[in-house]
Parts: C-alpha cells; sequence; structure tokens
C-alpha cells in the first residue's frame, strides 16, 4: 500500500487490548530526547477534527474510557533512568486525572475557522507537561453552522502519524447511531511504577542484558543464515549497506540555507489548511506512472520555487525530510514509532516540468530501494545500551540539515462518528521548529486528502500565497498529466475509428 492511500479501518469493537513493553524503543526514545537537545523543538502531532455538531459528552467520555481500556499506554508517564544510563521507562500514572486531558474551550463569535486554526496554533506550540501521560484533547465550540471540533496533541514519542489512526479507531464509530464499546479500563492494566531507584537501575541491567543477549545471538547466526540462504542473506547484506551508505550521504551533504529562514523568531506558527479529492491526485499519479508522494514532492517543490521568486529570493534546492512508515501488516501495536525518515532535495530552479519530476522520482525510487529510511531505526538499535546523551546527538544531527518536513499518512477511507457527531475533515499537524519556514502533513480521510500547513509567520508573512500557490503547481501538475495522458491514448487508438474486439 502507498503513503496516503486510505486504510480500511475496523470497527472497535475487534479491537484488543494491547499491553506494550515498559521500556521505551530507541526510535521512542530519540523524539523523547530530542526536546531537551533542542529546546526550541515541540516534537508534538496534532490532528483537528472537525464535526458537523457538538458531540454528546456523555458518550464522548464512554469513548475516550474505551480508548484508556484499549490502548492503556494513555494512560502512562515517562520516568527516566537513574542518571540516564539507559532508555526511559513507561509506567502507570497513579494520579491518572482524565478531566485534566480533556479539556472544554469556546470560540468567540463567530467562531470562523481561522478563529480556530490560531487557537490550535497555540495549543499546538505549547509544551506537554512530561509528570503526566503525554497527550492531551480539547474540545472546541461555537464554531460556525452550529459545528464543533476536538483538537488532539500527541508526544512523538508515544506515536507515530499512522499510529495515531488506532486512537481515531478507539474513539469514533462508523455510523451515527452506534456507541462506543463497554470497556471500562483497569488501573492495574498498565505498566506498575518501579519503586526506587535501585529497581530501576536493576531492571535496566536486566533489559540492556536481554538486549545484548539478542545482538550476539544474531550475530551468531548470521553465517549459518548465510550459509543456508546465501542470495537472500546476500541482498539483505547490501541493502542494508546501500541504506547506511545513503543515510551517510545524507549528513555529509553541505547544508542548505534557506534565505526565509528567520532564527530566534520563536515557536508561534500560523496554520492553514487544504483540501483536494483523493481521485484527483489518484488521476494524475496514474497517468504521470509515478506514486502519490512523488506527486505531493513534485508540487510542493513548485510551490516553493514560486514562493521564493515571488520574494525576489533564488535557491536552487531545499532539503526536504520524508518520514517513511516500517510498519508491518502482523503488528498488533498501535502506539511508539515504527517510521523511519529520508531527505529528498526538492529541485526549485527546473524549468522544465519533466525534468522536476524526474529529480524527485530518482530520489523517492533509491529511497525505497535501500530502505534508507529504515537505517536510522537500525543504528539506533546500538544506542540503547549507551545513555541518553547519545541519543541527544543524535536527534540534534538529524534536524540540523533539515529545511522543511512532508508527511504522508494513510487514513480511514470512510466517514467516521464521534459521540453521534459526523466527522466532516481531518486536518493532520507536525512537529514544531523555530527555524524551520514550513512543514506540511497530508491525511487521506473519506474520499480527500486533508493538507494541514505549518508556517513561521516571521519567515512566510503571507501564508495564504503558500497554499494558493500550492493549488496552482497541482493544477499545472495535471493538465501536465491531462495532456501526457491524450497523447498515450492517441498513441494507442487505432488510425480511422475504434479499434475492433478482438476474438477469442
Amino acid at each position: 500500500m502507498e503513503a496516503g492511500e486510505p486504510v480500511s479501518v475496523p470497527p472497535s469493537s475487534l479491537l484488543r487490548p494491547v499491553r506494550p513493553a515498559a521500556r521505551m524503543t530507541s526510535t521512542d526514545a530519540l523524539f523523547w530526547y530530542a526536546e531537551s537537545a533542542l529546546p526550541t523543538l515541540r516534537p508534538i502531532i496534532g490532528g483537528l477534527f472537525v464535526l458537523d455538531r457538538a458531540p454528546d459528552w456523555g458518550r464522548a467520555e464512554g469513548a475516550w474510557d474505551a480508548a484508556f481500556a484499549l490502548l492503556p499506554r494513555l494512560r502512562e508517564r515517562v520516568v527516566e533512568v537513574p542518571l540516564h544510563l539507559g532508555l526511559p521507562e513507561w509506567v502507570e500514572d497513579s494520579h491518572f486525572d482524565r478531566s485534566y486531558h480533556l479539556r472544554r474551550l469556546a470560540l468567540p463569535e463567530p467562531g470562523r475557522l481561522r478563529q480556530l486554526l490560531d487557537l490550535v496554533a497555540t495549543l499546538l506550540a505549547t509544551p506537554l507537561d512530561h509528570e503526566r501521560p503525554l497527550w492531551e484533547a480539547y474540545w472546541i465550540d461555537r464554531l460556525e453552522g452550529g459545528r464543533a471540533a476536538l483538537f488532539l496533541k500527541l508526544h512523538h514519542c508515544l506515536v507515530d502519524g499512522v499510529g495515531a489512526v488506532a486512537i481515531l479507531n478507539a474513539l469514533t464509530q462508523r455510523h451515527r447511531d452506534a456507541e462506543p464499546p463497554r470497556l471500562p479500563f483497569d488501573p492495574q492494566a498498565g505498566s506498575p511504577s518501579p519503586s526506587g531507584a535501585l529497581e530501576r537501575l536493576a531492571g535496566l541491567a536486566l533489559d540492556n542484558g536481554r538486549q545484548s543477549v539478542r545482538l550476539a545471538w544474531r550475530a551468531a547466526l548470521a553465517p549459518a543464515r548465510a550459509l543456508r540462504h546465501p542470495a537472500a542473506s546476500a541482498e539483505r547484506a547490501w541493502r542494508t549497506a546501500r541504506g547506511i551508505g545513503g543515510v551517510v550521504a545524507e549528513l555529509a551533504a553541505a547544508r542548505v540555507s534557506d534565505p526565509l529562514a528567520r532564527s530566534g523568531a520563536g515557536l508561534s506558527r500560523r496554520l492553514d489548511v487544504v483540501r483536494i479529492p483523493f481521485e484527483r491526485l489518484v488521476r494524475i499519479k496514474a497517468a504521470l506512472g509515478v506514486t502519490l508522494n512523488d506527486v505531493v514532492l513534485t508540487t510542493l517543490a513548485a510551490t516553493l520555487d514560486a514562493y521564493h521568486r515571488e520574494r525576489g529570493v533564488r535557491i536552487p534546492r531545499l532539503n526536504c525530510m520524508v518520514p517513511m512508515n516500517l510498519r508491518s501488516q502482523s503488528e498488533r501495536d498501535p502506539l511508539g514509532n515504527r517510521v523511519g525518515t529520508f531527505h529528498i532535495a526538492l529541485p526549485l530552479h527546473e524549468r522544465s516540468f519533466e525534468q522536476r519530476l524526474r529529480r524527485v522520482t530518482e530520489q523517492t525510487r533509491a529511497a525505497k530501494q535501500d530502505r534508507r529510511g529504515a537505517a536510522l531505526p537500525f543504528l539506533a538499535q546500538p544506542l540503547a545500551l549507551l545513555p541518553g546523551l547519545a541519543f541527544r546527538w543524535m536527534a540534534r544531527g538529524a534536524l540540523s540539515r533539515v529545511n522543511l518536513v512532508c508527511t504522508n499518512v494513510p487514513g480511514p477511507g470512510e466517514r467516521r462518528y464521534l459521540a453521534g457527531a459526523g466527522v466532516e475533515a481531518l486536518y493532520p499537524f507536525v512537529s514544531v521548529v523555530e527555524g524551520m519556514p514550513l512543514a506540511v502533513a497530508l491525511l487521506s480521510y473519506a474520499g480527500s486528502v486533508e493538507v494541514g500547513i505549518d508556517t513561521d509567520p516571521e519567515a512566510i508573512p503571507d501564508p495564504h500565497r503558500v497554499a494558493s500557490l500550492f493549488e496552482q503547481s497541482l493544477g499545472a501538475l495535471e493538465q501536465r498529466s491531462a495532456r501526457r495522458s491524450a497523447r498515450s491514448a492517441r498513441r494507442v487508438a487505432p488510425r480511422g475509428g475504434v479499434r475492433p474486439a478482438r476474438r477469442a
């Protein structure tokens, strides 16, 4: 399944509670330590649910209780290992207070979408309390037209974009009148809190011992696997080497300074949204013979080229971080991070449409072939045996060469309902970083692709132009794809009319 394509969401009644591991994974720890390594970073992902009416509060609380039962991590907080000698742990929050995390707000009159987005921008830039479970939900009333909204913000160490769809599934139903599953959460279902520093150190030693044995066992079995399956082992080793080589090349590449970026501008942001019919993107990618991600990245490159030219700035390329989903179909734990990243040098100064598309597709195909996105989690595994300082260094290095972020997440293909309120739209937003002018997130939902655009107002004082230019660039790409389809149809069609049917 391609990134961004809708997924089929099973009914909430088919879900079963998942008890995740108590200690963070290496990838989760990267996001946890990134916040302390870079105080100008908010590693938070957000989802803005636009509802066709105010939900029933009693049913909404029941939906959250079901989510707590299905996903115990929502009731757990992070505990550091003494002296930061190992990965942090998830433990049950003995003071968990549902009312702290579920908050109610109201927009001032007239309750327009612009007012809602400005409120959400402030909430997105506000840090989460590290002494509590790392998420907050805001019910927002008085949206014009008798509508309402829900803004859900989660720390990135808790979940990635694809995993966040599991929370959506636990909260919502397929029909307006459907009741959430009655699953009263058990306070004992989470990971128990260790009693003291000595117990945590003993647990750390045990976990490190298991990890060391696991790594040593894999290394010992590698020669036997190579002898038994030489071709597959050689292919795997070659792909791993290429992936690591790709990461090294990205780290060694020259940094690109965006003239629009403003250091010291703080974390205030302006949020904008765009809706695109999913079938429109499907037609474009099919006509061009590329992927949906290629369409999005090529459109983004054309958008930034046009915007920089309007500002009187000429820059040949920008480094774009693109997350890659690494989840397998068999994984049951929906939370945590199964995500890697790779970088795309967006070609801004390519006048030729074909050349710009070719530059993008060459890079995305190379990243997929060598599985470069999986190399970062692979390299992070040995760091689990090292102090947290190593993760802070790795997190700082991963973001230092990034000019913007573009992520594309597959969401549910059907309309969902939350406590009797229909979800009209679901806009995604990604982490806020000072000095990064732009971040774009896409989520497929119910026949549309919802786009969340996050801009630094000092770097981009007219963000409506970014949204407008994105639509214009997509339209130009659509026209090119239509002409290419027409040329292909003319080459296929026989002379003199309709091709006669073949005999069986």
